[in-house]
């Protein structure tokens, strides 16, 4: 039963990874999630550090695994296809090194465990635990023990999945996690990728809940901010259509990761504190905007202004339409010319 995997929480709903502060209130922590589009190349893993940070992306992480570790000999296609994508660690190190000098987050996802402890030796900011690791309880304990932070995808998993993973992380007494909403399909069609799961995961999760996503298109992980997610993670790519790989299908190019981290930016701008008040352009239309009591007929002085000698006309300069009662009986002071507006200075 699902009561088994509850879990005596002590989840912080807010922590550092670096100069950053994620979840709560904070800025969404955007993640240019270079993964393996180097192909293991030093040359375009720079490339792609430098394109996140002209995004302004906030963090920069790469994908670091050793075949034979990770794949097993009976699948000698996937250890084909991953062999020419594998790094040593001497290029982790020196992307890191580059994002240091360069002023941009580093960190990575290891894929298994000795590539784990390998990242551990490099006083990383954080671990990312990717979506694979589901059921392999050791690998959460032993990333746990690191006492960093972690960042855990929960593609594939269901609720009793994460409740569980929870349960070990939480035994673990590492309280600075980070959940995140992943679908594993490359590329998730729209219908699929579920944002509504955000808030799904804040109702049984007190710490940072984010998004991994795969989808083809920037809008939609754009859109997770209205859902509530405290970090986005995107693929980025220097090129698309590459042959034996599937990354570029849900990956921005540079161009297209600047408007991505831009899009965010203005979508958090937007949503505001939800408090009532002006703003100051809205005090600025007040005068053009809203509208004032008028003469519907040229009014001479003396006259008594009745309800059929006003009218309600912009500009919001006069008396407001909703003082009307107070003008009706008065009497104009001086002449007022139809489609005038009322003063208080020309009523007496």
């Amino acid at each position: 039963m699902e009561s088994s995997f509850h879990y005596n929480s002590s989840f912080k709903p807010q922590f550092k990874i670096g100069d950053y502060f994620i979840g709560q209130e904070s800025p969404c922590f955007i993640v240019a999630e270079a993964g393996v589009s180097n192909f293991g190349s030093l040359e375009k893993a720079f490339q792609l550090v430098d394109s996140a940070l002209n995004a302004r992306a906030d963090a920069v992480k790469f994908q670091f695994f050793n075949t034979e570790e990770l794949i097993s000999a009976d699948c000698p296609e996937w250890i084909e296809r991953m062999k020419p994508k594998e790094m040593p660690i001497s290029f982790i190190k020196k992307i890191s090194e580059y994002c240091k000098k360069k002023g941009i987050l580093f960190f990575s996802t290891a894929h298994d465990l000795k590539s784990l402890y390998e990242l551990a030796e490099m006083d990383m900011h954080c671990f990312k635990i990717g979506s694979g690791e589901l059921q392999n309880p050791e690998f959460y304990r032993i990333a746990a023990s690191f006492n960093k932070p972690l960042i855990v995808s929960t593609g594939m998993f269901l609720k009793e999945d994460i409740l569980q993973v929870l349960n070990i992380l939480s035994a673990s007494k590492n309280p600075e996690v980070a959940i995140m909403h992943c679908i594993t399909n490359y590329p998730v069609p729209p219908k699929d990728a579920n944002l509504k799961m955000i808030q799904s995961l804040k109702s049984i999760f007190p710490g940072p809940v984010g998004y991994s996503d795969h989808s083809a298109t920037f809008d939609i992980p754009a859109a997770s901010v209205l859902l509530g997610a405290n970090i986005i993670e995107k693929h980025i790519t220097l090129e698309k259509n590459v042959a034996n790989a599937q990354d570029w299908k849900v990956s921005c190019t540079p161009d297209e990761f600047v408007e991505f981290v831009a899009s965010i930016r203005r979508i958090e701008d937007a949503l505001g504190d939800g408090e009532f008040r002006l703003t100051e352009g809205e005090r600025k239309s007040i005068q053009w905007a809203r509208k004032s009591i008028v003469a519907a007929r040229d009014l001479s002085r003396n006259d008594i202004i009745k309800k059929e000698d006003v009218l309600f006309k912009r500009p919001g300069t006069g008396i407001s339409p909703s003082k009307v009662e107070a003008v009706l009986g008065k009497r104009a002071k001086t002449f007022i010319k139809r489609d005038s507006v009322i003063s208080e200075g020309t009523i007496f």
